[in-house]
């Protein structure tokens, strides 16, 4: 694995682990999925049933979402959740917690769009400034 790409890699590790290990002070089971080709990156297992959560994880004031490229079609399967991640100069961990909706809706206006379907220009992403309103909402993963 070329240098940037274990980098990569760790980044997104140490995004998952830190949403299982916020989500294990807060009482839940939670199972991180392994591999290149999961569905998501975290079960969420609580008093009403599995949750699924995409985790993305960024140094960065942007976070790739590849949401409408993936996403387009709100009917189609889905995470439950979203949880963003970013990992500050300081190497603390910042969580914004958002719905499949909430993330559809957030791209949306970051694409200039009002409605979902696919995003031919490139791939998504969302910036720190669109997702503030979320952080440690860890509450509505029920």
């Amino acid at each position: 694995m070329a240098k940037n790409q274990t980098e990569r890699f760790r980044l997104s590790m140490a995004g998952e682990y830190g949403v299982c290990a916020e989500l294990s002070k807060r009482g839940y089971d939670v199972s991180i999925t392994m591999g290149n080709a999961k569905a998501v990156d975290v079960y969420v297992f609580t008093g009403n049933g599995v949750r699924r959560i995409e985790v993305k994880t960024t140094r960065s004031n942007k976070l790739v979402t590849g949401f409408f490229q993936k996403y387009f079609d709100p009917s189609q399967c889905h995470p439950d959740y979203w949880v963003l991640v970013h990992i500050d100069s300081q190497n603390i961990s910042h969580f914004f917690i958002l719905t499949h909706q909430e993330m559809g809706n957030v791209q949306m206006q970051r694409n200039g769009k009002n409605t979902w379907g696919p995003n031919p220009g490139g791939v998504d992403n969302v910036l720190l400034k669109h997702i503030v309103q979320f952080e440690n909402m860890w509450s509505k993963i029920v």
